[in-house]
């Protein structure tokens, strides 16, 4: 059984290099050089090097660059699956077209001394 680490309580930078550890697994599997995998993916060797050592992040046009290099892109349908939504009476809850923020009443009342 393998162990799954909750990103929750982990720090950005160390999610950056969970990420970076799993391209690299995926690519070493796949037998890609990195030369070539920075050619597929149209990003820079020194922003494939940041990314493995946790350095920097990538931007995310970058990450789904590397994803499909990998033939691994069809991995991000998993982050939202269709049906997320949880209702007990069995049917999926009509979300709202929009969150608006809360404005505070207006009730009148002023100390005097607001500019």
């Amino acid at each position: 059984m393998s162990h799954r680490i909750s990103y929750n309580t982990m720090s950005d930078d160390d999610v950056i290099r969970d990420l970076a550890a799993h391209v690299e697994k995926i690519r070493i599997a796949r037998r890609i050089k990195e030369s070539e995998l920075e050619s597929l993916a149209g990003i820079s060797r020194k922003t494939l090097y940041n990314f493995r050592k946790g350095a920097t992040g990538l931007s995310l046009r970058n990450f789904i660059r590397l994803l499909r290099a990998l033939g691994e892109a069809d991995r991000l349908a998993c982050l939202f699956p269709e049906s997320e939504s949880y209702s007990p009476r069995g049917r999926e809850l009509e979300l709202p077209k929009r969150v608006r923020d809360r404005q505070e009443p207006d009730d009148g009342f002023r100390w005097g001394d607001e500019t």
